[in-house]
């Protein structure tokens, strides 16, 4: 029986709820019945292994039917805010090393593959003429992409300050639907262009993780460059593809013309 319910904030894709019973405090999941293409076996194995490295909550129960996951609640957290938390960015890294270096068996990401199936889930009315350059260039940069020796591990794949949480001194990531294994540099382009990092924070960032990951310095700063486009690419497909997401859909439009520009 319940002694506290109560609703959470809404994300794109689905519903949260804070439940308190008297056996503990648990976070309910409520997945959005139109997102396809995610498999919740998957994500409840990378959160199983993420828990075990003291990474994430556990998760606790799956009912696929229903849309719903129930996880242990992280109580007294906060979202993860640069301006507040800048010095935590040792346990950032500690953190997305830990990530990095979990043994968990799922499909690989092939940029290639991936940009082709977002595009299929566009509704036709959304998609505009001018749309069609950013995406012929997107196909470009995953080309070039998959011609680099890449540092295949573990990525999260939507690190951005919704999805780390601070509770007192400590880091946690959360959302881990779209864990897959992936070129490392994936996550570290979505914590810069997410956190909105300057040059020096970029710098500094890349500069403790490839100390704690020497293996990730071959072609990291061309691979870094291309991950960028990709991601928020891959962002920009996506909110296409969502109900009532064109506002966003567009910041991360003119977010890829800006790297385009960069890159050129």
């Amino acid at each position: 029986m319940p002694l506290a319910l109560q609703k959470l904030a809404t994300s794109s894709t689905n519903d949260n709820y804070y439940i308190h019973t008297q056996r503990g405090h648990y976070l309910l999941r409520h997945y959005a019945s139109f997102v396809t293409g995610v498999c919740r076996q998957q994500e409840l194995r990378c959160q199983h292994a993420a828990a075990a490295a003291g990474i994430a909550a556990a998760p606790l129960c799956l009912n696929n039917h229903q849309r719903i996951l129930i996880t242990e609640f992280l109580t007294h957290s906060r979202h993860f805010s640069w301006d507040l938390h800048a010095a935590e960015m040792p346990q950032l890294i500690n953190q997305l090393v830990k990530m990095h270096q979990l043994k968990v068996q799922t499909p690989v990401l092939d940029a290639q593959l991936y940009l082709p199936r977002l595009r299929e889930q566009i509704p036709a009315d959304v998609w505009q003429v001018a749309d069609e350059g950013c995406y012929q260039h997107l196909a470009q940069v995953a080309s070039q992409f998959s011609t680099l020796n890449q540092d295949m591990v573990l990525c999260h794949m939507d690190l951005h300050s919704g999805n780390i949480l601070m509770q007192q001194q400590q880091l946690w990531f959360i959302d881990f639907e779209y864990c897959q294994k992936a070129d490392s540099c994936f996550d570290l382009a979505a914590l810069i262009i997410n956190l909105d990092l300057n040059p020096q924070e970029e710098a500094a960032l890349l500069a403790q993780y490839v100390k704690a990951r020497p293996s990730a310095k071959p072609q990291l700063e061309m691979r870094l460059a291309l991950a960028k486009q990709l991601y928020i690419g891959f962002c920009w497909l996506w909110y296409l593809c969502l109900p009532g997401a064109q506002q966003k859909a567009a910041l991360a439009k003119q977010k890829l013309q800006q790297l385009a520009n960069c890159a050129a």
